[in-house]
């Protein structure tokens, strides 16, 4: 009876909607008991008349309680699903008006003192096509090098067809993926096809976001990782960005090559007589195999990229994972890379 009448465990509920913890006590009170008196309230919470009546007015202006009128005034609660929603309701209204507020704000910020020659300046980029627009736009204006975190979730779509025309003109970008970044049809084609025009493409198992930087003067990130990306930041010429390039070159030694690298002769080290060892030849799709299983893609994920079924995916590679002498997909990557095969 005591969680009926008083607050919650968890502290008092109404608050969100203006009521005080006071206030939500004498209101369940006066809940529990339809047409209870102020005398009664007294007796019940041990709080004097005055303070009962003050509250008793504000609940009653929130439209939590009505007054019966008679020899002896007595209270009693409206309908609490009605009367909280209605709270609700006015509560998101004003949180708009505070939405609106917050916008026409950040547009003034935006206009004001944004000379393009002064440096550490961060701009908040206010929805997804913003953020693309930038990234576009950033990406047009580079002149050297364009460093990349790429991950889900996209702001718009995953494909960039501006890169490879950027490649041909000289400017090099360097990425480094998560597994995730190739779980759609065809991301490993394009992937080669980037790799061809001239990008250089590392992986690692996670990323702490995403991000471009330009020429190690700007760049564009999303300010939370959850989908929809609505908010992100633009940042010209500050710390910051030179911070963000030394993350990037310490993940960047990390991270494995996406694209295989030349092996001694060809291929595979196999046991040969005197102790010395020679290289078997690798199938090409073999090879493939490899760097999606260093990239840790999951197995229905190679499975769609390699265009076969999981299950002649795990017979492939129980395979090569024999011609490796590897027990695990570990041992497989660490024996793949040291041998120069990824």
């Amino acid at each position: 009876m005591a969680k009926i009448l008083g607050v919650l465990d968890d502290g008092p509920a109404l608050e969100v909607v203006g009521i005080s913890e006071f206030d939500e006590r004498i209101y369940r009170e006066v809940l529990a008991c339809p047409g209870i008196t102020v005398q009664e309230l007294v007796m019940r919470s041990g709080e004097s008349s005055g303070r009962i009546q003050t509250s008793l007015s504000r609940i009653r202006a929130k439209g939590l309680v009505s007054r019966l009128w008679g020899r002896s005034p007595r209270w009693t609660a409206t309908n609490p699903g009605t009367a909280i929603r209605s709270l609700v309701r006015g509560l998101q209204s004003d949180l708009d008006r505070l939405t609106d507020t917050a916008d026409q704000l950040e547009a003034a910020f935006r206009t004001v003192g944004q000379d393009p020659e002064e440096g550490g300046q961060f701009e908040v980029l206010a929805a997804p096509e913003e953020q693309a627009r930038w990234y576009v736009r950033l990406q047009q204006e580079a002149k050297e090098e364009v460093l990349t975190f790429d991950r889900p979730p996209y702001v718009l779509d995953y494909h960039n067809p501006l890169q490879t025309g950027l490649l041909r003109k000289g400017v090099r970008y360097r990425t480094i993926y998560v597994p995730e970044a190739f779980d759609h049809s065809g991301a490993l084609d394009e992937l080669g096809s980037l790799v061809k025009a001239g990008e250089e493409a590392r992986v690692l198992p996670e990323l702490p976001f995403k991000m471009a930087i330009v020429d190690r003067w700007r760049a564009v990130m999303p300010l939370h990782m959850d989908t929809p990306l609505t908010r992100g930041v633009l940042i010209k010429g500050s710390t910051m960005v030179v911070a963000l390039v030394e993350l990037f070159e310490r993940l960047w030694q990390e991270a494995l090559p996406m694209s295989p690298q030349p092996a001694p002769r060809g291929g595979v080290p196999e046991p040969a007589g005197g102790g010395e060892q020679e290289w078997a030849e690798l199938d090409p799709e073999d090879q493939r195999l490899l760097t999606l299983l260093s990239a840790g893609l999951k197995d229905d994920a190679i499975a769609r990229q390699l265009g076969t079924s999981p299950r002649s995916l795990r017979r492939r590679l129980r395979h090569l994972l024999d011609e490796l002498n590897a027990e695990t997909r570990f041992q497989a990557g660490a024996q793949a890379s040291r041998r120069g095969l990824v």
